[in-house]
């Protein structure tokens, strides 16, 4: 009994968790262009964070804005 309440509650609290990093990512790749033209790897991953970096101070205007 206890461990099948615990077990639940497991999955529940990581369904939680995993409904909002669906949700978080599924946003970020919304906000990135189709193509992205990069030369180098070097390149690629300077686009991949300017990108996060800007879905993160879009979430926080957004969160700012609520208050």
């Amino acid at each position: 009994m206890i461990k099948s309440f615990i077990e639940r509650t497991k999955y529940k609290i990581l369904n939680k968790l995993r409904k909002s990093i669906e949700t978080n990512f599924s946003k970020l790749v919304a906000m990135f262009s189709k193509h992205i033209h990069a030369v180098s790897k070097k390149g690629l991953s300077v686009k991949l964070l300017l990108f996060t970096i800007a879905y993160n101070l879009k979430v926080l205007d957004e969160v700012n804005s609520i208050k």
